[in-house]
């Protein structure tokens, strides 16, 4: 303990402590915070009290410090810590890497081709193919286990800051500042302001207290606690007021560890993983059939002569046979693409740094990949498509009505559209101009006057609790009701005001506060009239737009001068906070009133909030970010389906995904209760629908994800909550927040956002598509010259008895051309031409139609060249530059077989070229001006090939080439160009997603009522000029006469169908004040 404060006045050390039940479980307490379910803890314990005694606690006085320290508590209940999972070592990052099938057979192949090279071969040859094979093999291991190393030492240090952190408790009647850590069940923890809640509670007693609990909901509301609702979740932030709470749940018992311990499960691999291991397996089977087939072939040949001959067996013939399995193993060697598995490092490795600086952090690579391939993109609302944090973003300031032009303003309104703006009706002409949006002028000509700016500034300054935290290098931070703290910001932005100014000038002046109250929803606070004001009192009120309003008679005007307030000014006001709300916005109405002197307390309340002047109405939400509607619809272009999970109500979810473009015409928005109700197959029925699910609780976004998943989409989620976890865990790629993110989400995820933008995912998106498309092309490549190479060694092994292509060559050809060639195609920089396709999916084949079109064909041209040099040379010496056959040397057999490896290896440098293109593109060299590693690569190995030719010797196996030769390698290399172009004219196109029309949702077959988005009434099609005469006629004869009317037939026509039965419909009880969105 750090420090002890007497609380009781007694100083009573009598704690009337009793011995804790232990036939309370740890999974009752649990299950009671997890389905809130307070009457089952009354009927069982009688409430709070009862239940603090039988876990041996004291509401007033806490635990003693013996029952603290009982080690039996612990270990019935748990302690208040997860068990930190150990810092992974590079060993450990080793050693999963060499798990990877293909580098198991590359292992296997090393070694036995070392075991036959020191036992049959030469031995100071021998030993070369293998090492060289093990030695790219501790490549690609250390690349691999070097970049997941150091992605999680940068994870790491991106959660430095922990949750070590001090709370206050209450033991043995005395306030105590403990470790978070050391908290346990039974304890009473003092909350204040600010507090981040150490554990799952009860509440016992406190004042005016509101929750942040959308770290754990997804409701960005605040909730409010009382004996009513009492339950505390781990995890989330007092925003205002203070109380006491009885610990029931810590650790992984609390909701919050319930959700962590969801993250342990294995992760499964990834759609490219499963198409590579499936890849690596067909190739390996190849070169098995290839390898059995040279070695039956050989040996057969072997018996034949051997009898037809008549020797005799002797045991030196063995070394014969060992030959044979020798080139066997060569073929099984040369089959085995050993740069596959280091061209995917490579790509997911450069991916992942340049990704870096397009604000991802890349914690596991392969979601590089994965996330090219996604199909659906579940996006949390709060913090990820908005900014989580409350913003002013509509506003009426006094009497902004100008009731004498309102039958002229109707009759002008005939000659304008009347769904140009948000509130048509042409009495609002005076607040909102023809593009819909707040008239500047009349905001700033009513701020002008320093009367009503003065009320504005005090009425939102002094009537609050919330405070900012301003910074120069970030956003500021918001403590407290976040309904007032946008407020504070609104008034940040007035001419020469500042809140923290008017409080400390006026703090003086304060003779009450009148606190929230849920059944008033409203609050206030009285003064003493300013010092330029002789005597009397003023009250601020603010709180719920409808019943403030409603208690108000006056209205300042521009002068800021209280005048009465006539019926029809209160109908238009009432009309713009359902125009407001309609657009789901929380609505609060700021008024002030003027007394002589303080009323007693009998008619406090019809003093304090009856009789008000109306000073104005606002307009508050969580605003979207401003990137978030272009990254959608980019997404939406490139195949993409973007549904949001979110915990707020159905109006506002629908307002926010139209703002983001991700509620369109025919989609389905649903509520997490009736999603709860849809069976599997109703379910799939609706999916191809469902764009928005509100009141989503985690297990609802889990059930979606899985089930997508199930049928096949490749999912990524989005979220910055404790309760984004699961799903972000279950995704195929889970993205989390780095700013405003929780540490539980961020060691979920995939890939967290640093930027916490939205955007940074359609970067990850083309990313993620570039690596598909680099792993294809080094496929296309690898796959020709494998396949040449083991035609050459297998019919040459057959027909001759022995490769072309020296060992040593070999190893040229197989390790360091696709080293260099992974290297050069899979460091390409992406296009935005990647966003107009749409996505590979889960089941897409990873070789296509065109790419097997032009392996085949380029192996083809690549055989026919060679096959005609190995077994036409008689015919072809001139072309050769060398003597007749039967005059040659030994000096010239090198040169042809130089000839032939010279060959060879430039048709793989040209198809290299030829591979930079998947598609039926002519153009292969577009844009190659921007790949400097690929113009470097090719040149080095152009570079190394002519050093090996002309200076390669004896251990080469080469001699030198005159010009001639040089000219007859390069030209049929360069054919390869030509071929290749060829073969993109031939008309063939890939089998891709087709794009499957969806039918209208058959909602009386569903079994349950749905919300299906819909146009409005006044369709594009529709008789839209006439509806407006009849609509502007009812506009003039009911602006006096019958608003009502003009309120009702204005939602007919201009609302969303699928929004009339909720748009006044309000639900009052979140934050407390606004009235609109929650």
């Amino acid at each position: 303990m750090n420090r002890n404060i007497d609380i009781n006045n007694n100083n009573n050390n009598n704690n009337n402590n009793g011995s804790i039940d232990y036939g309370i479980t740890s999974e009752e307490l649990s299950g009671y915070v997890q389905e809130e379910n307070y009457e089952a803890i009354k009927q069982r314990y009688g409430g709070v009290s009862g239940l603090s005694k039988r876990l041996g606690s004291n509401e007033e006085n806490g635990l003693s410090q013996q029952e603290a320290n009982n080690e039996e508590r612990t270990f019935r209940f748990g302690r208040n810590k997860m068990n930190e999972v150990a810092q992974k070592s590079l060993l450990f990052f080793i050693w999963q890497a060499v798990h990877d099938k293909t580098l198991i057979i590359l292992i296997v192949s090393a070694v036995v081709s070392i075991i036959l090279g020191l036992t049959v071969e030469d031995r100071k040859t021998g030993w070369i193919d293998g090492t060289a094979i093990l030695f790219a093999v501790v490549i690609v291991v250390l690349v691999t286990a070097g970049n997941d190393y150091n992605k999680e030492k940068k994870f790491r240090k991106l959660n430095t800051i922990r949750n070590e952190r001090n709370v206050s408790v209450v033991r043995e009647g005395h306030l105590a500042s403990i470790s978070v850590y050391d908290v346990v069940v039974g304890d009473v923890v003092k909350l204040e302001t600010g507090d981040t809640i150490p554990a799952d509670g009860l509440y016992i007693a406190g004042q005016s207290i509101a929750v942040d609990e959308s770290s754990m909901t997804g409701e960005s509301d605040q909730k409010r606690k009382s004996n009513d609702r009492p339950f505390f979740l781990s995890g989330c932030q007092v925003l205002e007021g203070s109380a006491s709470m009885l610990v029931i749940a810590v650790g992984p018992n609390s909701q919050w560890g319930k959700l962590k311990l969801l993250l342990q499960s294995p992760d499964s691999d990834t759609p490219l993983t499963q198409k590579l291991e499936k890849l690596a397996e067909t190739i390996g089977k190849f070169g098995l059939i290839a390898a059995i087939l040279t070695f039956g072939v050989l040996l057969l040949k072997y018996v034949i002569v051997f009898v037809k001959d008549g020797h005799k067996w002797y045991w030196s013939e063995l070394g014969t046979i060992v030959g044979f399995v020798v080139t066997a193993i060569t073929i099984i060697v040369v089959a085995v693409p050993e740069g596959l598995p280091l061209a995917v490092t490579i790509s997911l490795a450069y991916s992942m740094m340049k990704m870096m600086k397009d604000q991802n952090l890349v914690r596991h690579l392969e979601a590089c990949e994965t996330m090219g391939g996604a199909t659906n993109i579940c996006s949390d609302k709060t913090g990820t498509l908005t900014q989580n944090r409350m913003t002013v973003v509509k506003k009426i300031i006094g009497k902004s009505i100008n009731t004498d032009d309102l039958e002229k303003s109707n009759v002008n309104d005939q000659n304008r559209d009347i769904y140009s703006s948000p509130t048509s009706s042409s009495s609002r002409h005076n607040v909102y101009n023809d593009s819909g949006k707040v008239n500047k002028g009349c905001e700033m000509e009513m701020l002008s006057n320093s009367r009503i700016l003065t009320l504005l500034a005090e009425g939102i300054s002094l009537n609050s609790t919330a405070y900012i935290e301003k910074h120069t290098d970030r956003l500021n931070d918001h403590i407290g009701s976040k309904t007032e703290c946008a407020l504070l910001e609104w008034l940040e932005t007035m001419p020469n005001q500042s809140y923290e100014t008017v409080r400390k000038e006026n703090k003086d002046r304060v003779v009450k506060v009148y606190p929230f109250s849920s059944e008033k929803k409203m609050s206030a606070v009285m003064m003493n009239q300013n010092q330029n004001i002789s005597g009397g009192l003023v009250i601020y009120v603010k709180g719920a737009a409808e019943i403030v309003l409603n208690n108000c008679t006056n209205i300042i005007d521009k002068s800021g001068e209280s005048l009465q307030m006539t019926r029809d000014e209160k109908m238009l006001l009432q009309k713009d906070i359902e125009i407001f709300a309609s657009e789901g916005l929380r609505t609060l109405v700021l008024a002030y009133k003027e007394i002589n002197n303080e009323p007693s307390s009998s008619d406090e309340a019809m003093v304090v909030y009856t009789g008000l002047t109306f000073l104005g109405l606002v307009g508050i939400k969580d605003p979207v970010r401003k990137e978030v509607p272009r990254a959608v619809k980019r997404c939406q272009g490139a195949g993409i389906f973007v549904r949001m999970l979110t915990g707020d109500n159905i109006l506002t979810a629908k307002n926010i995904a139209r703002e983001c473009g991700i509620l369109k015409d025919g989609g389905v928005a649903i509520e997490g209760p009736q999603f709860r109700l849809l069976t599997d197959d109703q379910l799939d029925t609706i999916i191809p629908h469902l764009q928005v699910i509100a009141r989503c609780s985690p297990t609802d976004k889990f059930r979606l994800v899985h089930r997508l998943r199930e049928l096949g989409e490749v999912v990524a989620v989005t979220g910055d909550g404790v309760n984004d976890a699961p799903q972000l865990k279950e995704a195929d790629v889970g993205f989390s927040m780095g700013i405003a993110g929780t540490e539980v989400a961020k060691e979920a995820s995939d890939i967290v956002l640093l930027d916490d933008n939205f955007n940074s995912i359609a970067r990850a998106v083309i990313w993620g598509r570039n690596v598909y498309d680099s792993i294809r092309k080094f496929i296309q490549f690898q796959l020709t010259v494998n396949i040449v190479a083991v035609l050459i060694a297998f019919v040459g092994s057959i027909t001759n008895g022995e490769s072309p292509l020296r060992p040593v060559q070999l190893l040229w050809v197989n390790l360091i051309m696709d080293t260099l060639g992974a290297l050069a195609l899979s460091t390409e920089p992406p296009s935005d031409e990647l966003f107009n396709r749409r996505p590979y999916g889960r089941y897409d084949s990873l070789i296509t139609c065109r790419m097997w079109r032009n392996i085949i064909g380029q192996s083809i041209y690549q055989i026919a060249f060679l096959f005609s040099i190995m077994y036409s040379a008689a015919s072809m010496v001139e072309l050769f530059d060398l003597p007749k056959v039967d005059l040659w040397t030994d000096d010239d057999k090198t040169v042809y077989h130089t000839i032939i490896f010279n060959t060879f290896v430039f048709c793989q440098f040209f198809n290299e070229v030829n591979c930079r293109v998947l598609d039926n593109q002519l153009n292969v060299f577009r844009n190659i001006h921007k790949s400097y590693v690929f113009i470097g690569v090719v040149s080095l190995c152009i570079f190394i090939q002519v050093i090996l030719v002309e200076f390669g010797g004896e251990f080469f196996g080469t001699r030198h080439l005159d010009y001639k030769q040089w000219f007859f390698c390069i030209i049929i290399g360069f054919g390869g160009l030509i071929w290749g172009l060829c073969l993109r004219l031939l008309p063939l196109k890939d089998k891709t997603t087709a794009n499957i029309e969806v039918k209208p949702l058959d909602i009386k077959n569903l079994g349950i009522e749905v919300d299906v988005e819909s146009q409005p009434l006044l369709g594009g099609k529709s008789n839209w000029k006439k509806a407006r005469n009849v609509f502007t006629q009812i506009n003039v004869i009911s602006a006096f006469r019958n608003q009502p009317r003009l309120k009702r037939t204005k939602t007919l026509f201009a609302t969303k169908s699928s929004d009339s039965n909720a748009r006044y419909n309000r639900n009052l009880s979140g934050s407390g004040y606004g009235s609109g969105s929650r």
